[in-house]
């Protein structure tokens, strides 16, 4: 399994690599923006549950940190330490630009393939934060929650707002429509590019995504030691996919946010 994992992690990064100058023409006025002092990005369910948590002072971990927008806006709610970690170089050096611009002091960018993360990060965080549109890129997902769990403090919380496994059946379309099985979990292949956020299509390196049920994720973070604290099902688009979706008639649930809390 670790050798189909390293193949499917290197084939996205490299495509993730290829899609930073994309994303920078698009987000590049973040640059301004950051520096104000009440900045917060957070789609506004993960910000209520963020709020009815005490952030303050505590260390942070974001897993596959992206450009860090939503790491600097939960700084700027009180977080103390923050880590932000991504596997891609070209978001990591936009993540530093970003911290940099922020004013923020105590958030430090790393770029590190998760499934290789030292172990020197473990056990040091009272947070662990992922969101949107990070699960569909772990092939190995039990190994992946295990992970994230080891980060955390005994006692510590691990937050996660992501695409409903159920919207992974759906195509985009006008209307969008089912086109897959809710339970196929053989690697899906892309070469269209990761242009998302315009909805812009291009000839890009090839890059995989998994579809991960709502069963296997609950399941490795039970093994993880992780128990459920709160789980919120969301009829609304927040992963840029298949948003026609959130106004049809009979609207899918195409958002989750859930709350696990480490083992003592």
């Amino acid at each position: 399994m670790k050798e189909n994992t390293d193949f499917f992690v290197s084939k996205s990064l490299a495509s993730w690599d290829e899609a930073g100058p994309i994303h920078w023409e698009l987000n590049k006025d973040l640059l301004e923006k950051v520096s104000e002092s009440n900045f917060n990005v957070l789609e506004q369910d993960f910000d209520g549950m963020l709020d009815g948590l005490d952030l303050s002072g505590k260390s942070v971990v974001q897993v596959c940190c992206n450009n860090a927008k939503d790491l600097i806006s939960i700084k700027k709610k009180g977080a103390g330490r923050c880590l932000g970690i991504d596997g891609s170089q070209a978001f990591v050096d936009q993540a530093r630009l970003l911290v940099n611009a922020s004013g923020c002091s105590g958030i430090e960018i790393v770029c590190s393939n998760i499934y290789e993360l030292p172990d020197e990060y473990k056990g040091r965080f009272d947070f662990a934060v992922i969101t949107i549109g990070v699960l569909n890129w772990m092939p190995d997902l039990k190994r992946f929650m295990s992970i994230c769990a080891s980060l955390l403090k005994p006692g510590g919380y691990l937050l996660m707002e992501e695409i409903h496994p159920v919207l992974n059946m759906y195509e985009e379309g006008n209307p969008s429509y089912i086109a897959m099985s809710y339970f196929n979990r053989e690697p899906q292949k892309d070469d269209q590019g990761l242009g998302y956020l315009d909805g812009r299509k291009y000839q890009a390196k090839e890059n995989y995504n998994f579809h991960h049920t709502l069963s296997d994720i609950l399941m490795a973070a039970i093994e993880s030691n992780l128990s459920l604290q709160k789980f919120v099902e969301l009829g609304k688009n927040v992963g840029n996919w298949c948003g026609d979706l959130e106004n049809s008639e009979c609207v899918p649930p195409m958002a989750m946010l859930v709350c696990w809390k480490k083992g003592l």
